[in-house]
């Protein structure tokens, strides 16, 4: 193997959660680039086809299947699929999640919370489990790379839920480790902070544009992440070039969470 081939992901099946847009766009067409087949999974399905005709177009393999991965028997369903017309699975991304909630602790709903660790814990449990089934039966090993945030790595009023979420993505990441090394299955999660998509731009639109240079200023590299930053570093994650690499959170946030801590031991002020 050269030292360009340990980057590559040719022969790979990847599965991509919440794959239709930003992040897990950017990871799709990353790893299709790389040589891998994707399986582009989200509940809408004009977006995954879109990123998979964008695939395609470039002669890379990819197919479309939605699934809502809150729901255990249609996460069970999409694996056994992927599995059926790709062959087993060697690459998990578990992208899907997010929120939108912001509110006091103390206003917080029941079903507010529920919502919010459904979406970014829960789905990565199930997500995990199914795949983690097949890999293991198989036995020649494969990866897991899932999505947290900068927001789980430390306090975040008025954002609890998606805090509480992201913050056990990375809890559940080091445990499954250590579970699964096993299997020779490698776990590793990568903490975004500010990156260009969807959301971060419609909160700045809507905000004054105070709002924008206020947050750059506290990034060293003084410019948002791009999905595709994401995409690079989750490509690196499921390579064989991280081979020795489980059990890690690495921070992609232009050194935001290091400045911030350094300056107020917390996070409130950039939120």
């Amino acid at each position: 193997m050269t030292q360009m081939t340990k980057f590559g992901l040719a022969g790979k099946v990847a599965l991509i959660t919440g794959g239709g847009r930003g992040i897990g766009r950017a990871i799709a067409l990353a790893y299709a680039e790389a040589g891998a087949t994707v399986a582009v999974t989200a509940r809408t399905r004009s977006e995954i086809e879109t990123v998979v005709g964008e695939i395609t177009a470039k002669g890379g393999k990819a197919i479309a299947e939605t699934c809502d991965v809150l729901v255990g028997d249609q996460v069970n369903e999409l694996v056994h699929t992927v599995e059926q017309r790709l062959g087993g699975i060697d690459v998990l991304v578990n992208n899907a999640g997010g929120g939108s909630v912001i509110s006091p602790f103390l206003d917080l709903r029941e079903e507010e919370w529920d919502l919010h660790l459904g979406r970014n814990l829960k789905t990565v449990f199930l997500c995990s489990q199914a795949v983690g089934r097949g890999v293991a039966a198989r036995g020649k090993g494969g990866v897991i790379v899932n999505i947290s945030s900068v927001m789980g790595m430390g306090p975040h009023p008025l954002r609890a839920p998606y805090a509480a979420g992201k913050a056990g993505v990375i809890a559940l990441t080091q445990t499954l480790s250590v579970e699964l090394a096993q299997y020779g299955i490698r776990v590793n999660a990568i903490s975004p902070g500010f990156i260009e998509v969807e959301r971060f731009l419609k909160q700045f639109a809507d905000y004054s544009q105070t709002v924008r240079p206020a947050r750059l200023s506290k990034v060293p590299l003084a410019r948002m992440g791009l999905p595709q930053d994401v995409g690079d570093l989750a490509l690196f994650l499921a390579s064989d070039a991280s081979s020795y690499i489980t059990g890690q959170v690495i921070r992609l946030d232009g050194g935001l969470v290091t400045t911030v801590f350094y300056k107020d031991n917390s996070l409130n002020s950039w939120w």
